[in-house]
């Protein structure tokens, strides 16, 4: 080989040397830069490097698992890991109180050490692999069979399953507040089999399951039921129905039951349903709820769904005698000539506590049927007053905001209590309404659905053998009445329909709950001269 040759080799495997020894090097910048721009948001127990100019610390984000006994000295467990504090682990608490649950941060002191440098709270979303995004984990319905006393922090029963709520999962109450008995959506955090990210309150049919043994159509995820007025329905049955806020798709193999009365635009039925797995509606029987037995002598009602009854306080009475404009648990009533006063050995007087059953005239007035005057003192339940009627109008998403009730307004916000046990919340639902006045303002304490008067399905006719009229002298507790020999429970919510007394002939609708018990819907006193108006008594 020439001198010339050799000096161009040297130079060629000189220049592969520079070449590979540059090329390591800039990997290895590459890899430093990379280090240092690693992902500040990781999923539970996932390790990164720090890259803030110190030595290179490995850190990562878990949900604090264990905590040692007597202080924050010792061996934790984060995110599936061992990690050791001692005093000169630092610990930020700015996202909130460290604590069994609650998303951390951890840094160690250096690489392949498990002794933390420092302990930081975090959203718990950052161990969830950032942002709320609801794909990441699964959805879980269920109702609430025990929470915290006092809170929302710690352990939740929830349909035989105890979950772990912590500071930082955020609960929603779109559909009112939790409550024993409350349906609810949960999101975990992913990799936790029973930490909740979210939990937010939800609609009764949500955590419906199966009644009975048939087998449901593909695509059903749940069944529910409510009473509703009817909006609009397709003329051969089969088809779209706009029973409420809610629409359902009725198809040749829904039932239709019109033994109370044929199918009419602005009545009361009841429709029980399929939830389907894209959110609508699949109608397993649409019937007529209310029997229409022509019991009603005012010439401006013909139907209960205009009818009502309240306990509350009389706030104002006429200036002079009984008669004129009564204001009872912040509602007003027109009381008259026709209006039957039971005093019943006491007198009406501002303070004292009443019943007053209404009815809705065409100008949207309350006129008052009877007022019983009620002992002891004081309202029912846990609010100022009660008060049974069908829903006009609801907010237009979520049970926060307006409610119309038989023509009166009243508000819900986030402390607001729902009970759906008797068929969801929807425009023409029978509901109970226990509210407080604040300001003027009637805020609802809790808003529980109801069978409406006549709707059950038993009719019965007998002599009344045992009544508590006074349902508040009953330790406001449901009452037990005995008509024919049967027994009937009567809520707050069964309608009593005129002065009753023993051995009386008086008409009962009633349905039988799962304990067999028979919860009297309405109670209506009867003559001779009106007999002839009952339907068929089925059972």
């Amino acid at each position: 080989m020439s001198q010339v040759n050799k000096s161009l080799a040297s130079r060629w495997w000189m220049f592969v040397i520079a070449a590979v020894f540059g090329s390591m090097m800039v990997g290895a910048s590459v890899q430093t830069v990379l280090a240092a721009s690693g992902p500040e948001v990781q999923r539970n127990g996932e390790i990164t490097w720090a890259g803030d100019g110190d030595d290179d610390r490995p850190r990562f984000r878990g949900l604090v698992e264990q905590m040692p006994e007597g202080g924050r000295s010792g061996e934790w467990r984060i995110g599936g890991r061992t990690v050791v504090a001692n005093a000169q682990t630092e610990f930020d608490e700015t996202e909130g109180a460290i604590e069994l649950g609650v998303c951390v941060k951890v840094e160690f002191v250096s690489q392949g050490s498990t002794t933390a440098r420092e302990i930081d709270s975090e959203p718990l979303s950052d161990c969830n692999g950032g942002g709320d995004d609801d794909d990441d984990d699964a959805e879980i319905y269920g109702i609430v069979e025990a929470m915290p006393a006092g809170g929302t922090v710690g352990a939740w029963t929830v349909s035989g399953n105890v979950y772990t709520v912590t500071a930082q999962t955020e609960l929603k109450t779109e559909y009112g507040a939790f409550d024993i008995g409350r349906c609810v959506k949960i999101h975990l955090v992913v990799g936790s089999t029973n930490t909740v990210r979210e939990m937010e309150t939800e609609r009764g049919y949500k955590c419906s399951g199966s009644d009975d043994n048939t087998p449901p159509p593909a695509g059903v995820i749940g069944r529910g039921e409510l009473y509703g007025e009817l909006k609009s329905f397709p003329q051969e049955l089969v088809g779209i129905w706009e029973i409420g806020v809610l629409t359902f798709t009725a198809t040749t193999n829904t039932e239709f039951k019109t033994a109370n009365g044929p199918f009419t635009v602005g009545e009361i039925v009841k429709v029980e349903f399929y939830v389907m797995q894209d959110g609508t509606f699949l109608a397993r029987e649409i019937k007529t709820a209310m029997a229409n037995w022509g019991g009603d002598e005012d010439d401006d009602h013909s139907s209960v769904r205009h009818e009502g009854h309240a306990f509350g306080v009389i706030e104002q009475l006429p200036a002079e005698g009984l008669i004129g404009l009564w204001t009872v648990g912040g509602v007003p009533y027109s009381v008259t000539n026709n209006t039957e006063l039971r005093a019943r050995g006491g007198s009406f007087a501002v303070g004292e506590t009443v019943k007053i059953e209404f009815r809705v005239d065409s100008n949207g007035n309350r006129i008052a049927k009877e007022i019983k005057l009620m002992f002891p003192q004081g309202a029912p339940g846990n609010a100022d007053a009660t008060f049974v009627g069908f829903i006009d109008a609801m907010p237009p998403t979520g049970y926060i905001g307006q409610w119309v009730v038989n023509g009166v307004e009243f508000t819900a916000n986030a402390q607001s209590k729902f009970k759906e046990d008797h068929g969801a919340l929807t425009v023409g639902a029978y509901v109970k309404v226990e509210y407080r006045l604040n300001n003027g303002v009637r805020m609802i304490h809790e808003m529980e659905t109801a069978v409406p008067p006549g709707a059950g399905d038993d009719n019965f006719i007998g002599n009344v053998e045992r009544m508590d009229d006074n349902v508040l002298a009953a330790a406001l507790t449901d009452s037990v009445w005995v008509i024919g020999g049967r027994t009937f429970v009567v809520t707050l919510s069964t309608r009593v329909d005129g002065a009753l007394s023993l051995s009386d002939t008086a008409w009962v609708n009633s349905y039988t709950t799962a304990t067999g018990a028979q919860v009297a819907t309405r109670i209506q006193g009867l003559t001779l001269n009106n007999l002839v108006y009952l339907p068929m008594t089925r059972r």
